[in-house]
């Protein structure tokens, strides 16, 4: 799958927060979009999933050689950010069931969170998770979910520094076949995959 952002901005009001864009995902790249904090990453992230529209410009996906609208275009997107939202008032084991319905997951509920380390936590609400159990969960959720492409903001945000190999271990393992964009505020430890860059400071 292929997404493609010719001449775009996106602005708040007044604020611009990025502009004049070009970028190209190939089936298989890995990006950086790199910037410090409140340059826009999370907008930027949140526009190729479709979550945000363009203020101007164009946003085009292609899977093959078939354009697909961006509602089709968001099935095959998995997406991770340290605020996603989760349905927190349930289980977690019955929260990924309930995500199983929607999209299928390449492992079973359990062997997911024994893989994230949260069997233990598998009947405890997630709402009473530690903000590294949380997002434990949400990398898991997006890495084992069947997508043509990841989007990862941030992503060892809020992990306890002993699990920051665990992450990165499991994205080796689970980006196979799978094109990666992360968004990271210049961090070593999540751009060890990475080939390509993207600077926000250059289109603002």
């Amino acid at each position: 799958m292929e997404v493609t952002l010719q001449q775009a901005s996106r602005s708040f009001g007044p604020q611009v927060v990025f502009q004049g864009l070009d970028f190209h995902l190939a089936s298989g790249q890995m990006w950086a979009v790199l910037g410090g904090n409140g340059s826009g990453k999370s907008t930027l992230l949140k526009t190729l999933y479709g979550a945000l529209s363009l203020s101007s410009g164009s946003l085009h996906y292609q899977r093959g050689q078939k354009p697909l609208p961006p509602l089709e275009a968001a099935r095959h997107i998995s997406y991770a950010a340290p605020y996603f939202e989760m349905i927190e008032e349930l289980p977690a084991e019955e929260f990924l069931r309930t995500y199983q319905q929607l999209r299928p997951l390449r492992v079973p509920p359990a062997e997911l969170l024994q893989n994230a380390y949260l069997e233990q936590a598998a009947s405890k609400p997630i709402a009473y998770f530690s903000s590294g159990m949380k997002q434990r969960l949400r990398l898991a959720l997006a890495l084992y979910s069947e997508a043509d492409i990841l989007l990862l903001d941030e992503p060892t945000s809020n992990l306890e520094k002993n699990n920051v190999g665990w992450f990165q271990k499991l994205l080796q393992q689970e980006r196979r076949g799978r094109s990666l964009v992360i968004g990271s505020n210049y961090q070593a430890e999540e751009l060890t995959l990475t080939e390509e860059e993207l600077h926000l400071k250059d289109y603002q």
